[in-house]
């Protein structure tokens, strides 16, 4: 017997201590040796935006202990190990081509790490290590003995300053294909530098034609059409400045072009000119200028209309995914309870963009009324990022503002009401309840009537991947998950306290979005049942029967007196 005691002892002392545990068990504790390496967020034609974690440790990290979020700041749960680096994809987000952040948190809403960035390009990967190659395509961009070791590659930002629109010749008195040019001017007290800045004509057109070099301060640069590259239409066509990404700067329409005359820039004004002046100042033509003295007795055609401040923008649809040039729109509402003529005033979309629109005085807006103003009408073309659209009444005053920095594609960009409900009781009665707007990206509804929203703060309850319940400390609320809604389990866990914000349609509520505020305590006891709801109903349906009966038992005496 002791000698099998002592066998077993020496077995046990004979296996190494490392080898009682596998070697890739992950530490039960959060680690904090991770970081966003490396961000995809502009890719090619037929890949997937992806973001890339390292584990600077050297224990294996359970990710489904931490939260990815960009500047939206809804958390998701990646899933799997880190041992070294991996490239995470299919998160629920959809990452911004420019001024974007993306945060990697604890289960627990620490930040462990967070990576900015202004702009991105087509296929270029994004790295923490700026060393690092930046190009999915590197191998294709490596330089090769026949380039010029002098030439400047294309930044990664957009420069902060560019040319204006000067003058443009789309019908020239010659051949189309080589005597066709277009004139930009450097307004500005300094040297521009033009690398990164694209010229192009309208949407689906030309191929754009990158720019180089610098332009001097007050100086023109012309390009002509076989530099370029860009053949303009007869008809109607625009000229546009384009950023890294492909960003519209301006866009400058034009139509009904006329043999021999050139569409120009005057300062507060354009205008078709038989006076070409490439290169230099631009100079109205002797009729055009016997003209001017008229037409400042007649700035416009129209009659002004009504002064007003319930009038405004209501909905915006910048990135439609048909042509920019058609369905493009802007929508106004009148929110007041008289009618609006809405003669003189202006849509603009801001200093640089396109040449302000005039509204006729035969538009008039009812009570209640939207009036859709599509680009085909008004001229006017929305950037896709960074872009400012202005109402102003006939005085020149602006009535209302929007800005936005960047669009999701054949989204609108809308004013959404948001009621604040604090129980089913006061949203039934109306108590409780206050109003606030908020602009959003949601499903276009040209025409029709924005949307209102509820707004509920509450616990919750339970999820099941698709129905949420939440509890407000007195009733219970049950929520549908859009499609556009991403079903995140640690966002939902039971114990949660969430602000929801969700439609209303037949009775059935869906989440809009949907806002974190507070992580369930370890151990907390979720609400079973809402006893709070079951108190409050009974002690309501009781003052409603007795206040039935006060007001019978008031009949019946009356009745009496009468008899």
């Amino acid at each position: 017997m002791k000698k099998l005691i002592l066998l077993m002892i020496g077995l046990h002392l004979a296996v190494p201590k490392t080898a009682l545990a596998c070697e890739t068990e992950v530490a039960d504790e959060l680690s904090m040796d991770l970081e966003i390496s490396a961000l995809y967020p502009n890719p090619n034609a037929g890949e997937s935006e992806w973001i890339e974690l390292r584990n600077l440790g050297t224990s294996p990290i359970d990710l489904s202990l931490y939260t990815l979020e960009d500047s939206t700041a809804k958390p998701w749960t990646p899933s799997g190990t880190l041992e070294e680096s991996k490239v995470i994809e299919g998160f629920s987000f959809q990452l911004n081509n420019s001024n974007e952040t993306v945060t990697l948190k604890t289960m627990h809403g620490e930040v462990v790490d967070s990576f900015s960035y202004a702009s991105s390009e087509k296929g270029v990967i994004l790295y923490t290590d700026t060393t690092a190659e930046v190009s999915t395509e590197a191998v294709a961009e490596v330089p090769t003995e026949t380039e010029t070791p002098e030439s400047t590659p294309t930044p990664s930002t957009t420069p902060t300053l560019w040319p204006i629109f000067s003058e443009a010749l789309p019908n020239p008195e010659g051949s189309d294909s080589t005597e066709e040019w277009i004139e930009l001017y450097n307004p500005h007290g300094e040297t521009l530098v033009l690398n990164g800045l694209f010229l192009d004509d309208s949407e689906g057109g030309s191929t754009p034609h990158g720019l180089t070099g610098s332009l001097a301060a007050e100086s023109y640069l012309v390009l002509s059409v076989t530099e370029s590259g860009l053949t303009l239409n007869n008809d109607s066509d625009s000229v546009r400045l384009l950023g890294v990404n492909q960003e519209v700067l301006w866009d400058i329409p034009y139509t009904g072009s006329q043999e021999g005359l050139s569409t120009a820039w005057f300062g507060d004004f354009y205008d078709w000119t038989e006076e070409l002046t490439p290169g230099s100042e631009n100079l109205l033509s002797s009729a055009q200028e016997s003209s001017e003295s008229t037409e400042e007795t007649e700035e416009s055609p129209y009659q002004d209309g009504d002064l007003s401040d319930q009038v405004e923008l209501s909905e915006i649809f910048p990135n439609p995914e048909g042509p920019d040039a058609e369905e493009e729109w802007i929508e106004l509402t009148n929110g007041g309870s008289e009618p609006v003529n809405l003669g003189n005033w202006i849509l603009d979309d801001g200093e640089g963009g396109s040449e302000p629109f005039t509204l006729p005085d035969s538009t008039i807006l009812e009570p209640g009324q939207t009036l859709i103003l599509y680009r085909t009408e008004t001229g006017i073309a929305l950037n896709n990022s960074n872009e400012t659209v202005q109402l102003s009444d006939f005085t020149g005053e602006i009535v209302s503002e929007i800005q936005y920095e960047s669009s999701e594609e054949d989204q609108s960009y809308s004013e959404i009401q948001i009621e604040e409900v604090q129980s089913v009781q006061a949203s039934a009665s109306g108590l409780g309840q206050s109003r606030f707007s908020t602009w959003q990206w949601v499903t276009p509804s040209p025409g029709a009537l924005n949307p209102v929203w509820k707004q509920i703060k509450g616990e919750v309850m339970e999820f099941d991947g698709s129905l949420l319940t939440l509890f407000d400390g007195v009733s219970t609320w049950s929520f549908k998950l859009t499609e556009q809604e991403a079903v995140d389990d640690l966002l939902y866990q039971s114990g949660n306290t969430l602000l929801v914000q969700a439609s209303a349609q037949n009775g059935i509520y869906q989440v809009m979005h949907s806002e974190l505020l507070e992580t369930a305590a370890a151990g907390t006891k979720t609400h079973s049942f809402p006893w709070g709801f079951l108190i409050s109903a009974s002690l309501a349906t009781a003052w409603i029967g007795h206040e039935r009966y006060k007001r019978r038992k008031s009949w019946h005496l009356g009745a009496k007196v009468l008899n």
